[in-house]
């Protein structure tokens, strides 16, 4: 074995061992948020709660998750460029979400860049400095939903501390946007990097060039702000769906409060969990929601149909998509060490 071949065996195996720590984390994350979830809930209380639901208004929130979802992979499509269909980016996104959801390590967006370039006979490299892109956009999008419909009441100590941490992560997500769309800036960044000579900068560099090379492409005011009101809309349009899960339930709550709950929800989500978010996603709902005055079992009522909504959509049909394009979970599997490189 060469010493190239050797080194790059113990860098997987280190990515492997990377994997499945963060793994084992979210799995005991997930668990003991869940616990925290239910803890203090009676199991009639949900079942009261549940048998208030209107069930012919069920259906509408899907419209308005089915929205944001064509308007993220439309976002995508725009962001790629180069003749890529908003079908073929609507195609791996699903595919993306549903690994998400039932694989370990969120390796759905490599998974879908993996799609995408397999499809457009792109390089994967340059597909996933897409969907990095595009993940920019996303946090944009959410960091405004939360600024504009920022609540005038009093929050808790550990939420006006969010905020800031918010502030400086919008700050930092434009200071990127901005200064990586310079080239003289990604090259030089670029050649920092090379000279350290380590895997980790190595391809860093080659990320950090790619992205540029997209925002160069896109660097005009029109398609970036264009870009950040439709991740503006997509989130508005999950924050709608939300509501109506409310309203469904019979819970009534000044839907100016609700965007602000989503977006923190949505940015949550960073935290390491089991696949598909399951406990992270009650605790933070029911957290948030109480904070406007939603009693436990109704938040956590709320977050069990609100997760089931998109969820059981999102895998029926990436997992349709999936066997469309003939791509078998182990041909996903692989990306689960490299994506933490």
């Amino acid at each position: 074995m060469s010493a190239l071949a050797f080194t790059a065996q113990i860098i997987r195996r280190g990515n492997v061992r990377k994997a499945n720590v963060i793994t084992i984390a979210g799995f005991i994350v997930s668990i003991v948020l869940l616990y925290f979830s239910l803890k203090d809930i009676r199991f009639h209380e949900i079942m009261a709660t549940l048998q208030k639901a209107n069930p012919l208004l069920i259906p509408v929130p899907l419209i308005f998750i089915t929205i944001a979802v064509v308007l993220c992979a439309f976002r995508w499509s725009r962001l790629i460029g180069g003749g890529v269909h908003f079908r073929d980016t609507f195609a791996a996104l699903m595919i993306g979400l549903f690994v998400n959801n039932v694989l370990p390590a969120r390796i759905g967006e490599a998974a879908r860049a993996y799609v995408i370039s397999k499809k457009r006979g792109l390089s994967f490299t340059y597909s996933f400095s897409t969907v990095l892109l595009d993940r920019f956009f996303d946090l944009t999008g959410l960091l405004l939903l939360a600024f504009i419909f920022f609540p005038d009441k009093s929050l808790p100590a550990a939420v006006s501390r969010s905020i800031y941490i918010l502030i400086a992560l919008l700050m930092f997500c434009i200071g990127c946007i901005i200064l990586l769309s310079r080239e003289k800036f990604a090259n030089k960044i670029a050649g920092m990097s090379t000279r350290i000579k380590r895997p980790f900068f190595l391809r860093l560099t080659d990320r950090v060039l790619r992205i540029q090379e997209n925002l160069k492409r896109i660097n005009s005011p029109f398609n970036l702000i264009s870009s950040v009101a439709i991740s503006f809309c997509t989130w508005f349009s999950m924050t709608t769906a939300l509501y109506l899960v409310m309203l469904t339930l019979g819970i009534h709550v000044d839907f100016r409060d609700i965007p602000f709950v989503c977006a923190l929800l949505n940015l949550g989500l960073t935290i390491p969990s089991s696949p598909g978010y399951v406990g992270v996603y009650q605790f933070l709902l029911v957290y948030l929601l109480a904070i406007f005055g939603v009693p436990k079992h109704e938040g956590f009522t709320i977050s069990i149909i609100f997760h089931a909504m998109w969820f059981v959509p999102y895998n029926i049909v990436g997992f349709i998509y999936l066997l469309k394009e003939h791509l078998k979970i182990r041909d996903l599997r692989k990306f689960e060490g490299n994506q933490i490189e």
